[in-house]
């Protein structure tokens, strides 16, 4: 738990000072405005009881003189504190959110999109509340009981030791509460992590659903996981009520101990009315934050378990930088004048997913600069295996591969992914402009650059028939165009990132006839000015190809 804890105040790195200085800047602001209270109280009580009023208004003016600077302090510090905690929880958000762009694929093909959504929106949120909440007011209250706790014993030591035993029975029962808070906290984090497991199927598979019997089905898990997430809710909503229910009833009775105990203290002239005053005043304020360490405590556990899943996330193993192959070696490195116009070298690459499923054995191949070539063979054969590997998104069990001229071994797989443009059998679209989608094949292009590109895919004649042209927002995945229309934006997303090699991965499968002509004409276009390779099974797509490169069999 501590542990986890120390992890998380980590993250925020150089700002942590500022942040506790603005908590600690704070905590003196608050405590010594109600210290100087209860001396206003006890001096004015005082002066009323002896009738020795010379002086008065000074030690008034003066009292209330450093109750206004706490108070400045107190709200100082606040603001400051509301900053530094909401610039943490953003930190926390950016590293969550870019861990997810460096994890490899494996995740993403093994787990729900829900469980990222979850680490990010509910996870996130919710450890963001120590920084934003529960440290301070927990850290708050445990310096504030010890400051209060230095002029109470300077008025009765012994009365104050009575009242403290009191304050110690009241949070002995709270830390009870400590460790149900934080094991409700991670089954609430298990239970919305699922609900949204259903609810991404339930949105994702919208078109079955309505053709489908399988809308009710889904509704009734929705149904369920979300009666789960409300029943965990509903038992930590009791616990946090409980709690509550708790420290209200040990305010009162340390309330009625004190009246008990004052009386008595100023019967036996262990104490004088005036210091009495300004203990019951001192008294009510430590009371309350001593109740509060109880509160908070719990709480504080809570948001630990949700720091405990976000950094569950944050160990996972990262896409690594580079791929190390085994049995390195490359016809390119030994005939220089032979490969100078090879684009793409694999040499002896082997790939399998799992010990029962081997995808690519001892597999070679030269590609060279400018040529078309064609990837055939049976569904399952490892085409589409081949161009994820090209793109590094797994790395190999032996063999080689080089690009350009440069080993995959001496690059980077940032280095590795500028050098090659993907089109899937299905892209992906972003919600925003045409102009916009292609533009993000290349940071930086000019318009005139992303018609040219829509030019030669032959997209530019129906964006201009659009609304709104090229600034047309699309809708969710593009799904406002057809198919054709999404492949020829993709391709001209490709085009404009200006690789030496264009990977398209069965770019024309879903398509009907007249828009595959429309694509077979782009890739005529740019056949000759760029390095291609394409998945396909459709005999009209292979026919435009140089070379054919069949696997399997």
């Amino acid at each position: 738990m501590f542990k986890t804890f120390f992890r998380f105040m980590k993250l925020m790195q150089d700002r942590l000072p500022i942040y506790l200085g603005a908590i600690f800047i704070s905590i003196i602001g608050d405590s010594g405005r109600r210290i100087a209270n209860s001396y206003l109280i006890k001096n004015v009580v005082t002066a009323a009881q002896t009738g020795n009023m010379d002086n008065i208004i000074w030690i008034v003016f003066g009292n209330f003189a450093v109750f206004v600077f706490g108070l400045f302090l107190w709200r100082f510090g606040i603001i400051h504190y509301n900053i530094e905690g909401k610039t943490g929880a953003g930190k926390v958000e950016k590293l969550v959110f870019s861990k997810a762009m460096r994890l490899p694929m494996t995740y993403y093909e093994k787990n729900n999109s829900s469980d990222f959504m979850s680490r990010l929106i509910f996870d996130t949120q919710r450890a963001s509340d120590i920084y934003t909440s529960r440290f301070r007011r927990l850290i708050s209250a445990v310096i504030s009981a010890i400051i209060y706790l230095i002029p109470m014993f300077y008025f009765s030591w012994e009365l104050t030791l009575c009242l403290i035993i009191v304050s110690l029975l009241s949070f002995l029962i709270n830390s009870f509460f400590a460790n149900p808070m934080k094991k409700a906290g991670k089954i609430l984090s298990y239970n919305n992590n699922i609900m949204l497991e259903k609810l991404t199927n339930i949105l994702s598979g919208m078109e079955l659903i309505k053709i489908f019997p399988v809308g009710s089905k889904l509704l009734k898990e929705y149904e369920s996981a979300n009666k789960e997430y409300f029943y965990t809710q509903k038992s930590r909503n009791r616990l946090s009520a409980g709690l509550e229910c708790l420290n209200s009833m040990f305010d009162l009775i340390g309330a009625l101990a004190f009246l008990v105990l004052g009386i008595w203290f100023v019967s036996l002239r262990r104490i004088t009315l005036g210091e009495l005053t300004a203990l019951y005043a001192l008294y009510g304020a430590f009371q309350n934050v001593f109740l509060e360490i109880g509160l908070y405590l719990p709480q504080l556990m809570e948001c630990i378990a949700n720091a405990e899943k976000i950094f569950e996330f944050l160990d996972m193993e990262e896409e690594p930088k580079q791929w190390e192959y085994e049995n390195y070696n490359s016809d390119c490195s030994k005939t220089t004048d032979i490969c100078e116009d090879v684009i793409l070298s694999v040499h002896n690459m082997s790939f399998a997913y799992s010990e029962n499923r081997r995808i690519l054995k001892n597999f070679s191949m030269e590609i060279k600069k400018g040529s078309f070539v064609a990837i055939v063979g049976e569904s399952g054969c490892g085409k589409s295996t081949l161009a994820k590997l090209l793109l590094g998104f797994y790395p190999l069990e032996k063999g080689s591969i080089s690009i350009d001229g440069r080993e995959y071994s001496e690059l980077t797989l940032k280095e590795i992914r500028e050098r090659i443009s993907y089109v899937p059998q299905e892209p992906y679209l972003y919600e925003t402009t045409i102009a916009e989608n292609i533009s993000y094949g290349r940071y930086g292009v000019d318009y005139n650059e992303i018609i040219a590109a829509a030019k030669a895919v032959n997209a530019h004649d129906f964006i201009i028939k659009l609304p709104n042209g090229y600034n047309t927002i699309l809708g969710e995945r593009g799904n406002t165009l057809s198919g054709g229309e999404r492949q020829r934006i993709a391709l001209a997303r490709a085009i404009i990132r200006n690789t030496p090699l264009i990977i398209l991965d069965e770019a024309t499968s879903a398509l009907d006839n007249d828009s595959e002509s429309l694509i077979h004409e782009a890739i005529k276009k740019l056949k000759g000015e760029h390095t291609i390779l394409m998945i396909a099974h459709r005999p009209s797509s292979i026919a435009l190809a140089d070379n054919i490169i069949r696997l399997g069999g």
